[in-house]
């Protein structure tokens, strides 16, 4: 391969790497800005692990929910498939919301994640002691 396009392929490389970079940046500020709106909504959470991966899983539904409804392309509740068919560009909007929706329930699960991790180093993580495993 030549010296110039090797350096095309350096160059486009750290270019994909560049904008992939910046995404995540963009997705972490927006997992970080959650996290504010749940700490003003419902102050500091400190919740056992068990009560935490109930908190996840009721989280992890909403996400599902929003990826079965998109990949199943159901309707929405209290609308007609005849009223909007499944190919016209109401049906589109509604997908691409569900789509969208399905982005904004990840970013809630993740910056529930997020307390979970705050909420073991606060509390479990580096106060555990050994008694602590005697019933």
């Amino acid at each position: 391969m030549s010296k110039s396009k090797q350096q095309d392929k350096n160059c486009s490389h750290y270019s994909f790497n560049h904008l992939t970079i910046n995404k995540m940046k963009e997705i972490l500020e927006a997992i970080a800005a959650e996290r504010t709106k749940q700490d003003a909504k419902w102050g500091e959470q400190n919740h056992n692990p068990v009560e935490w991966v109930a908190i996840l899983g009721e989280e992890f539904g909403e996400v599902s929910k929003e990826a079965v409804d998109y990949h199943f392309r159901n309707m929405p509740k209290g609308m007609d498939e005849k009223e909007i068919g499944k190919c016209g560009e109401a049906f589109h909007a509604i997908q691409l919301g569900r789509l969208e929706d399905y982005r904004k329930e990840l970013i809630q699960l993740a910056a529930v994640a997020v307390s979970m991790i705050q909420s073991l180093e606060r509390n479990e993580l580096y106060s555990f002691e050994v008694e602590d495993l005697i019933y």
